[in-house]
């Protein structure tokens, strides 16, 4: 009789073994997938320019310090769409906003590359600040021009559903990591030289 208990038993705790082990399969190979998912490279709709767009001035400025200075040789590269001409155009604002951001740096905050992707991005961030206000004033005398021909409020609602929906994907978008900016068109910035003194 108690022969027949204790193989009883075993069958049981052989019968629930499989269950158990299946659960554990599932819960890790589910873990691994998002492991494994997660590590994927990001993918973005926004594909870069191929050229490189060079300011041809070199900036050497005074840093936060007052005693130090900077010399700096600056690279950009936009999205496909963006050309050189329209740095070109804006050089007087591009080198303005260089000059300001670098003046307000201290020479200790450009010693690391962590340090020096922040101030990269500081860059971008002002740049593609100029560059949207020249793409908002052309939008706005197109709205203009446009307004002229239909009448505003159905023009008005149309454009401000679509300007909703871009700002909304923009938010939405993820960059990858040499990336120096989410927004555009100015999205790496390279330091040709950069050098303290």
């Amino acid at each position: 009789m108690s022969e027949e208990v204790k193989e009883g038993a075993a069958k049981k705790k052989g019968g629930k073994m499989p269950i158990i082990i299946a659960l554990v399969l599932m819960v890790g190979g589910g873990g691994f997938f998002m492991m494994k998912k997660g590590g994927k490279p990001v993918k973005t709709e926004v594909k870069l320019g191929k050229e490189e767009i060079l300011i041809p001035d070199e900036f050497i400025v005074n840093m936060l310090d007052g005693r130090t200075y900077v010399r700096a040789k600056i690279a950009l590269k936009g999205g496909e769409k963006f050309k050189a001409e329209e740095a070109e155009h804006h050089n007087a604002e591009i080198c303005d906003a260089i000059n300001s951001i670098l003046k307000t740096t201290s020479p200790d905050d450009v010693v690391t590359a962590p340090q020096v992707k922040k101030l990269k991005i500081r860059i971008a961030a002002a740049l593609n600040k100029i560059f949207k206000a020249n793409e908002e004033h052309k939008e706005e005398e197109k709205k203009d021009e446009k307004k002229e021909e239909k009448s505003s409020d159905e023009h008005g609602d149309k454009e401000s559903e679509k300007d909703s929906e871009k700002d909304h994907k923009k938010k939405d978008e993820k960059i990858p990591n040499d990336w120096d900016s989410a927004e555009g068109p100015i999205y790496q910035v390279f330091f040709k030289t950069l050098a303290t003194q």
